[in-house]
């Protein structure tokens, strides 16, 4: 049986992404009955994304006029299920790590909403980082980071979307992973959306879900209010 991985959140994503989508083969399982769903493809192989259920639901949106769309994002997991030390490990789960085939609009204030960065980014604490190997002087972060600003100003640049990986934090839960400074760029010259791009690797058994997911939500906490 295919080993079908959810996202932790629900995405309000341009419904304009989601029209182009052809229809999965795969069968969604009843868990997203009555749900969008996105399944992940494979950019590196070159499979693409596919709407994995709720076409009907979506062209209601569509009627509707609606401009964004709640949606799950799933995955096909190559971590077999009872492999229960690799989806915690880095190193091991970084081997089976896939890329979307396609990017999707998301507006920065949803992502913010959903609290799932790590840390927020701004002026006074950019590219701060603790590898040495990425140390900067304060009038070099401060510099890059208005750059980086001055670009934003201009729109969106779509080639360098962020990317938010499920199942990242203790195999349960998503975080932005890639694109910090760009969603707080974005967010302060309020850019009413910006390109992401979803990766996965696998997930946490689904026993130990409930607990992980306590925990994860109280790490996240602490993160982002030590950033």
């Amino acid at each position: 049986m295919t080993n079908i991985c959810l996202s932790s959140e629900i995405y309000k994503i341009d419904i304009k992404d989601l029209l182009t989508l052809e229809d999965s083969s795969l069968s969604p399982g009843f868990f997203l009955r009555n749900k969008i769903a996105v399944l992940m493809g494979d950019l590196d192989k070159n499979i693409p994304d596919t709407l994995l259920c709720g076409r009907k639901l979506l062209e209601q949106y569509k009627e509707s006029g609606a401009e964004y769309v709640p949606v799950r994002i799933a995955f096909v997991s190559k971590i077999k299920k009872y492999d229960i030390i690799t989806p915690f490990v880095k190193k091991m789960r970084g081997k089976y790590k896939v890329w979307s085939s396609n990017v999707y609009h998301i507006s920065p204030l949803e992502i913010r909403r959903l609290k799932i960065e790590r840390s927020f980014r701004s002026k006074d604490n950019a590219y701060t980082f603790s590898n040495p190997l990425y140390r900067y002087s304060g009038k070099e972060r401060k510099k890059r980071y208005e750059t980086l600003l001055n670009s934003m100003k201009n729109g969106y640049d779509d080639n360098y979307p962020i990317e938010i990986m499920l199942a990242r934090m203790l195999s349960v839960k998503d975080t932005v992973n890639n694109g910090h400074h760009r969603l707080g760029t974005a967010l302060e010259c309020g850019l009413p959306k910006i390109a992401a791009r979803f990766s996965a690797a696998g997930q946490a058994p689904r026993i130990l879900y409930p607990i992980l997911k306590i925990i994860a939500d109280i790490s996240m906490h602490f993160k982002q209010k030590a950033s």
